[in-house]
């Protein structure tokens, strides 16, 4: 179904031809057509326990009868009280305060902020650099896309986001691997100058920029010697590994690392409400409110988000989805294994536990992209079409890929039938493939 979009004085523009969702419950997504769609990635890896989980409806219609907002600078509320006991519990003793925001995007601000006031204040103005690695995607607001390595969604907007504080991504040295290594960052380090580094930040596993890239957890400890030895900060952004979606509460555990902010957001309330959040280190800001330093907005922390991501987060801990997205790793990589050798516009998959993806043979991405047809988009249509929800990635040819990230609640059936329609689309590509090269 095509629409049109009204504008009064201007040519209507065709709106894209999506499906229109009426209701959605588990791990499916129904139009007003009738038709189910199997949420294989969670949005945008977003529904981690799944849609309209009934506990946590019965929660926000309570939260709504009584209040749903108030400012924090006027009033405290045991909801917001609630979440941030139950954050600084999963995070532990290393972290002591969070600082509420209504986005990942605005999560990632605030660590930049923060960051830069931790050094300001103690006398080391010269730090105005943040080292972040190619590709990664850190959000979508003007200072969060001025640390992306994502050129697509920075295009056209260099006035706004590339003074807000001097970055330098660090790339590969190796044209065949995707991400910095641990000598790509020595090199990084030194030549901006040790002494002007403010901030490290870095995706444990990438999403929209890198399909599903690990970062190695040697280079992950590294990177963190460094920040240590030269007195920079260690951000880890955990806005889509966060909460249990990649086995682990953070990703950044695996590496037995200790950032010093993490960025959090989508898991946080698992799509149900707006909000994001910033974890405070012990060693950020020593003795001052990182919340007061970070002033935040109107609606950061209100008592319905709170109550809502409470919810979220114990009916993660309660389910142990962390432990379910790590069990079912193993499950899903097999599968994408397979399909992987089948089909040879595609390469190996990457990820971990439920945040994995199909990358596409470098060849064939470069060849999709000059016809105008990316194949991770196509890959996507064909499935959509088959009832099946994917997501496109990649910042680059060598990252084109396409995300399955499933809610952490999917069944074993359910599951099955992920990859049994996602076989269908593949095939279906294949043929188009095929046909585009006889013609």
């Amino acid at each position: 179904m095509t629409t049109t979009v009204p504008s009064p004085g201007r040519v209507e523009i065709p709106a894209p031809a999506l499906p229109v969702a009426v209701r959605a419950r588990g791990v499916r997504v129904y139009d007003e057509d009738g038709r189910a769609y199997i949420d294989g990635s969670s949005g945008p890896i977003c529904v981690n326990i799944g849609h309209s989980v009934p506990e946590v409806l019965k929660v926000m219609r309570e939260q709504a009868e009584e209040i749903t907002f108030v400012h924090r600078s006027q009033f405290a509320h045991r909801a917001v009280e609630g979440l941030t006991s139950e954050i600084l519990s999963i995070t532990g003793s290393d972290f002591r305060e969070v600082v509420y925001t209504n986005s990942g995007s605005e999560a990632t601000e605030t660590a930049l902020r923060l960051a830069m006031l931790h050094h300001h204040r103690n006398g080391q103005r010269q730090r105005d650099v943040v080292l972040t690695q190619f590709p990664s995607y850190h959000g979508m607001t003007a200072g969060a896309l001025g640390v992306s390595g994502h050129p697509a969604r920075r295009a056209g907007l260099e006035p706004l986001h590339d003074r807000t504080a001097s970055t330098l991504p660090v790339s590969s040295s190796d044209p065949e691997r995707l991400l910095p290594d641990a000598g790509d960052w020595e090199r990084a380090f030194a030549e901006i100058g040790p002494a002007r580094v403010a901030a490290v930040m870095v995706e444990p596993v990438g999403g929209a920029s890198s399909g599903a890239a690990e970062l190695p957890d040697s280079v992950f400890r590294r990177v963190e010697e460094l920040c240590r030895e030269h007195g920079a900060l260690l951000i880890s952004d955990e806005v889509m590994t966060g909460f249990g979606r990649v086995g682990q509460w953070f990703g950044y555990r695996r590496a037995n690392v200790v950032p010093d902010l993490i960025v959090t957001g989508k898991g946080l309330s698992a799509g149900y409400t707006p909000i994001g959040a910033c974890v405070v280190g012990q060693r950020v800001l020593a003795g001052q409110s990182a919340a007061d330093l970070a002033f935040g907005h109107t609606m950061s922390g209100n008592p319905l988000s709170a109550a809502t991501a409470l919810a979220v987060l114990q009916f993660t801990r309660e389910h142990r989805l962390p432990e379910r997205a790590e069990q079912l790793h193993q499950v899903a990589r097999a599968r994408l294994t397979a399909l992987s050798s089948e089909f040879s516009f595609l390469g190996e998959p990457r990820g971990r536990g439920l945040l994995q993806a199909l990358s596409v043979n470098r060849e064939h991405a470069v060849a999709a992209r000059r016809s105008g047809t990316p194949l991770p988009q196509l890959i996507c249509t064909r499935a959509r079409e088959r009832g099946l929800i994917l997501y496109p990635a990649g910042a680059h040819d060598l990252a084109q890929s396409v995300l399955i990230a499933p809610p952490l609640t999917i069944g074993c059936a359910d599951l099955d039938l992920l990859f049994t329609k996602l076989e269908s689309a593949l095939r279906a590509v294949a043929t188009e493939l095929a046909e585009g090269e006889e013609s």
